[in-house]
């Protein structure tokens, strides 16, 4: 009898068993896999689009005109180069021209090739060079400067000199005439323009500056032109000369009287 009723209860809990749910996996159906890839389909559409529509296209004209204004630039890049290689040139020229007449040598000027055979960076160290030959030379023009007015201050025996243009003839072009005499005096070491006129009362187109320096080796200079070298030690005497204007473009033939200012 008890085995009969563990054989019903066996049986029980094997139908039980067998009559519970068996637990499986969703699978979507064909139209749930339609929709869903009609979606994706339409979302990547989308995000092509707007990221299109964010990027400008690169033409063929806009990319001509961003290599001309590149071309454009660089063209004005060294051209402004050349420019202040020019500009400084010209300084280092009047810097070394006006330390030789007044103190009768000079820094010799950087050996510099033509700027027409020179690239970019070239043309950058070319300059640089000048710059640096400029800047030695200014400070030697303002010691030059300092000695020149001591020597105004306390002068001594051929320091100072007057000069008398007795004679002064300007050619220039088609003009031709006879300046008025001058007389001013001169500092050994200074350098000086006077200009000349055909009357010296009234204003006149016909006129000519005439740069007169007094160097500190005794050296009388007309317009970058040695005439005579003055002996401290005699009063008085003169010079002739014949110079080309500042433009050299007409000439001025003159004469030249001096004489040492002794301090008595």
């Amino acid at each position: 009898m008890p085995t009969f009723r563990t054989g019903l209860l066996l049986a029980s809990l094997l139908l039980s068993a067998c009559s519970m749910p068996i637990s499986q996996e969703s699978h979507p159906t064909q139209t749930e896999k339609t929709i869903t890839q009609d979606i994706a389909t339409e979302k990547s559409t989308s995000t092509k689009n707007d990221i299109a529509e964010r990027i400008t296209p690169v033409t063929d004209d806009t990319a001509k005109q961003s290599t001309s204004a590149e071309a454009a630039t660089v063209v004005e890049n060294n051209d402004q180069l050349i420019e202040q290689f020019k500009a400084q040139k010209q300084l280092a020229n009047t810097n070394f021209t006006e330390l030789k007449n007044r103190i009768g040598n000079a820094p010799a000027l950087p050996r510099l090739m033509a700027v027409e055979q020179l690239n970019k960076k070239e043309i950058s160290s070319a300059t640089q060079q000048l710059r640096t030959y400029i800047s030695k030379t200014n400070t030697d023009l303002a010691v030059l400067n300092a000695r020149v007015d001591n020597r105004q201050k306390l002068a001594v025996d051929g320091d100072l000199i007057r000069i008398f243009l007795s004679e002064a003839t300007v050619t220039h072009n088609s003009n031709k005439f006879k300046a008025q005499p001058l007389v001013g005096q001169w500092v050994r070491g200074e350098s000086r323009v006077i200009r000349l006129k055909d009357n010296i009362l009234f204003e006149n187109p016909r006129s000519e500056d005439l740069h007169i320096t007094f160097s500190e080796t005794y050296q009388l200079v007309v317009n970058n032109q040695t005439i005579a070298t003055v002996n401290p030690h005699k009063e008085k005497n003169s010079a002739s000369f014949s110079v080309s204007t500042h433009d050299n473009q007409g000439s001025i033939v003159g004469k030249l009287d001096y004489r040492i200012v002794i301090d008595k």
